[in-house]
């Protein structure tokens, strides 16, 4: 039976008509209703594990093959187990709203291949730090000072394991019973003040003004020398309105916090401290990071490079490397083991595809490789412009004591030794780094002093006191950089003393 009939050359629709008190009226019915409540809770669960799949990390990471970078250092970070959403969306109907809409230009980019390579950072329109990250991370309950040992292996033909250790100063209100209390110094004092930036290229590595609000609701400002002769007040304006004024938050230093990519020398020191890559193969380490370092087209080309390696220990006999009487008791299967562990960590922190690897995307959480901290803390943003060729000038300081203690390093047998102590303030000789070099000149009444903070047995530390300096290292100091590379300057010096004469950084030779 039709829904309609015709009527000359029109159509006119047939009147449906339900008689309850017929049974069979009364079956078709409820069994039509059945049906449209079948489908409607159908589409009602689809409809949620749609939604569900498409907040799911494995959407963000796997549909769309471009953040195969993101979602591979992803899954190896602290928050693998924290939805791509709650960071990059964050709880709230509109931001869910804005979200869709803004990946609906993400899929366009996708199908008609617009999209960048590689993908810029940092994501402008990030939701504050302060709506998303604290939901988890409370300021107020921050931990003050934390002990870091970092392990690394040095270049010689022992590779022999160098370990660094200091006292993070943290900062926090732990034992407070003030939740609102200020933190005043410390690493986290920088997300308790209101500090201010404006950066003078897209991610955020190059600053020309630093704002820091005081009690009395002031303003005092930092600013680049490169600024000398300009209208400040217009300058500051201007980037106000194009939206490149920023108050500081936990992203400005954490901005590669679930998408870290480890540099050359990190990533061939965790897999030698793991076991992965054998200390047993003379000079391994280095000879691994400057494959590591080294640009190929692929991952194919990178592979036979890593391969390079069993020529390289080759001639063997009975799997023992014969050819080179000093790397005769080295077995030829942990040089295979050693290679395959640099193509599966290749494969996880370079992406030719995409033109990602550890350079594309600096991690501004410390200070090496990258500038990180150094971004403000350069002893180059001034408070004054004009009397900015002056000695009493204020700058953002580039205290190290500030956000921990002075690094001390043991290597070799020397590796145990006492930790760092901070007890009450700092005296004011150690708020200056170059205590590290000029101590040495200090006396013996000086020395009882030292002892009431550090024990006896802090001074000997023969990483640092075994190095010499030529009488004329001022001037022949970048051959020395050559040949032994920054593992033995970094030893006693920080990055930031390369910075004092080189405000360009250090290039690979210079």
């Amino acid at each position: 039976m039709g829904l309609f009939k015709k009527r000359g050359t029109r159509k006119r629709w047939l009147k449906l008509t339900i008689d309850l008190s017929k049974k069979e009226h009364r079956l078709i019915l409820a069994l039509s209703s059945l049906g449209v409540l079948v489908v409607l809770v159908g589409l009602l669960i689809g409809g949620i594990k749609a939604y569900d799949y498409t907040e799911s990390s494995q959407f963000c990471g796997t549909t769309c093959h471009v953040m195969d970078p993101q979602y591979i250092r992803y899954l190896q970070s602290p928050h693998a187990n924290v939805d791509c959403a709650q960071c990059h969306i964050g709880p709230g109907a509109s931001f869910f709203v804005r979200s869709k809409i803004d990946g609906l230009r993400q899929v366009y980019a996708t199908i008609f291949d617009t999209f960048h390579r590689p993908i810029l950072s940092p994501v402008y329109n990030l939701r504050p730090a302060r709506e998303t990250c604290e939901t988890c991370h409370s300021p107020t309950t921050f931990k003050d000072n934390i002990v870091k040992i970092i392990q690394h292996y040095d270049n010689d033909a022992d590779n022999t394991p160098i370990e660094t250790t200091l006292i993070l100063k943290m900062g926090g209100n732990q034992g407070s019973l003030l939740a609102d209390a200020k933190i005043t110094q410390g690493i986290h004092w920088h997300v308790s003040s209101e500090v201010y930036y404006i950066a003078t290229d897209p991610q955020r590595q190059d600053m020309a003004w630093v704002g820091v609000r005081q009690d009395d609701g002031s303003m005092k400002d930092f600013y680049s020398p490169e600024l000398t002769g300009a209208d400040l007040t217009k300058f500051k304006q201007e980037a106000e309105a194009a939206g490149q004024l920023r108050l500081m938050d936990c992203i400005d230093c954490h901005n590669r916090t679930a998408h870290y990519i480890p540099y050359p020398d990190q990533a061939v020191d965790q897999a030698i401290a793991a076991g992965l890559i054998s200390r047993q193969i003379p000079n391994i380490r280095n000879r691994a990071v400057e494959l590591m370092s080294a640009s190929y087209d692929s991952i194919d080309d990178a592979n036979a490079a890593f391969d390079g390696l069993l020529s390289e220990y080759s001639n063997t006999t009975n799997g023992k490397v014969a050819s080179n009487p000093s790397l005769e008791n080295v077995d030829s299967f942990l040089v295979a083991e050693a290679v395959e562990t640099l193509k599966t960590i290749y494969s996880q922190v370079t992406f030719p595809e995409m033109k990602t690897d550890w350079t594309t995307n600096p991690n501004n959480e410390r200070h090496t490789p990258s500038l990180g901290c150094f971004r403000c803390h350069n002893d180059q943003l001034v408070a004054d412009l004009e009397l900015s060729t002056g000695s009493e000038t204020e700058t953002v300081t580039s205290e190290c004591n500030l956000c921990h203690t002075v690094p001390i390093t043991g290597r070799g047998s020397e590796l145990l030794f006492e930790a760092p102590v901070i007890v009450g303030s700092a005296p004011e000789s150690h708020k200056d780094y170059s205590w590290t070099i000029t101590h040495g000149s200090i006396t013996q009444d000086e020395i009882q002093d030292c002892y009431l903070c550090h024990g006896q047995g802090f001074c000997n530390n023969g990483a640092c006191h075994n190095l010499n300096h030529p009488a004329d290292m001022l001037f022949t100091h970048d051959d020395e950089y050559r040949k032994v590379g920054e593992q033995v300057c970094y030893t006693c010096h920080q990055d930031i003393t390369c910075l004092k004469c080189h405000p360009g950084g250090v290039v690979d030779n210079p």
